[in-house]
């Protein structure tokens, strides 16, 4: 394969499933490439989650690979919805999806490094929250629990772990259920954790990995606010966050109570984000020890047997 020398160092070191994994993206990057007469040599995998994100030779290029060929498109139409109502995000190369070797690419100008900035992140994701929800009538409705536990079985966790992830995500869906939402549904991001804008030298912006939602807008705000409540490492700014989002949002969808960890229903939507964040690296706990360690680490963080704040890696 011609790789970039960052990406042939990795599969020279990694685990062999991550090698298959990595090898099968790439080849459907240079089939795709080759359809559309783009150059795929010496291309670098930057990222590999949510999605795998490969840098092109190609000035100001990048490109995305991933299974899903239905999120692919949601992503394209998501950044699509974001340019119409004049919020800053990284924008498709070409329109459309491309599928090659049973995975869907697209391509995206490059949005830069990603750039630490609380104010930033609330400015963006206050203009995410303000779409009408109408706007977008092909967004499918937020349901965090929707396969959450697919294919939980397969992966290499004990019996002891699934058992718990199961009894526990059933206990959070009953507690979901009575949650006492203070906003009506819009465009949400569905995060994990407080949203990062990237800096390409010109412009800061959103690049967006996952599909946008039809949901409630405190769930960005506890995903913004649950890593430094419960985790070690880098304290994110949440006073200039909650601030600017009040600034810039809705004026009848301001911060509850000044922040969000003063609603009544925080406890239950950060409980139910954690456990998504945390699936996240379950599903992905076959690729090699390191991230099957980090899988069983953060199961057991769940499970009382570590005391918050986690350790979970750098933020």
């Amino acid at each position: 394969m011609s790789i970039g020398p960052s990406t042939s160092a990795l599969l020279r070191t990694t685990s062999h499933a991550r090698r298959r994994d990595v090898t099968a993206s790439y080849v459907a990057l240079t089939q795709a490439c080759t359809a559309s007469g783009d150059d795929a040599r010496h291309a670098e995998l930057v990222s590999d989650h949510p999605v795998n994100v490969w840098s092109l030779p190609a000035p100001r290029a990048i490109a995305l690979v991933q299974t899903g060929l239905d999120d692919a498109r949601a992503l394209v139409r998501g950044a699509e919805l974001l340019e119409l109502h004049r919020v800053a995000v990284a924008a498709p190369y070409y329109s459309g999806v491309r599928t090659a070797a049973g995975r869907a690419v697209t391509f995206w100008h490059n949005p830069g490094k990603q750039r630490r900035d609380e104010s930033l992140s609330a400015r963006v994701t206050a203009a995410v929250h303000r779409i009408p929800p109408g706007a977008a009538p092909w967004l499918e409705d937020h349901d965090p629990f929707a396969g959450l536990l697919d294919d939980l079985e397969k992966t290499p966790l004990s019996e002891s772990d699934r058992w718990f992830l199961r009894e526990h995500a059933a206990w959070l869906r009953a507690e979901w259920e009575d949650v006492d939402w203070p906003t009506p549904p819009t465009v949400i991001l569905g995060a994990r954790q407080l949203t990062r804008c990237h800096d390409d030298g010109i412009h800061p912006r959103l690049a967006l990995r996952r599909p946008l939602w039809r949901g409630h807008r405190e769930w960005d705000l506890v995903a913004a606010r649950w890593r430094n409540e419960l985790l070690r490492g880098h304290r994110d700014d949440l006073r200039a966050y909650d601030d600017t989002y009040t600034a810039h949002g809705r004026a009848d969808a301001a911060v509850p109570y000044g922040h969000i960890g003063a609603w009544s229903g925080y406890r239950v939507v950060r409980d139910v984000v954690v456990l998504t964040a945390v699936m996240d690296t379950v599903r992905r706990a076959h690729l090699d020890f390191q991230v099957r360690q980090l899988a069983v680490h953060q199961v057991a963080c769940l499970r009382g047997a570590r005391s918050a704040p986690w350790d979970w890696g750098k933020r």
